[in-house]
């Protein structure tokens, strides 16, 4: 799915750039066949796609959905929602559902015991 694309990506800027075949397998040190394959969507290394899309002055890159730290503290939040659940869960069992107060403390409690927890635990 990402190579489609990618592809679709470097289709446009070629367009954009009129820029034939040939100069692109110039430019990326390809064979003019290995171009066209690569245009005419047959599977191709994400190496020949980054080739091309570096002689169509374009980069390939990853770009995180959210930063790191941020993504960890929801991994935080979620971890304590799953503990206070299982608490509200086995106390309900006994007819000894927590109020809402006494929730929000367990929560705060769980998200500061789980941060002091090693990282590489926070995803287990």
């Amino acid at each position: 799915m990402f190579k489609s694309l990618i592809l679709s990506a470097l289709k446009k800027q070629k367009e954009a750039l009129s820029i034939p075949y040939e100069a692109i397998a110039t430019r990326s040190g390809l064979g003019i066949a290995t171009v066209k394959r690569a245009f005419s969507g047959h599977d191709i290394s994400l190496d020949t796609l980054d080739k091309i899309a570096i002689a169509l002055g374009c980069e390939i890159a990853i770009k995180p959905k959210q930063s790191a730290k941020a993504l960890y503290q929801a991994q935080i939040e979620k971890k304590a929602h799953e503990i206070v659940n299982r608490v509200i869960q086995t106390s309900a069992l006994e007819n000894q559902s927590p109020r809402s107060e006494a929730q929000n403390k367990m929560l705060s409690q769980a998200k500061a015991m789980i941060s002091k927890m090693p990282k590489s635990q926070v995803w287990a």
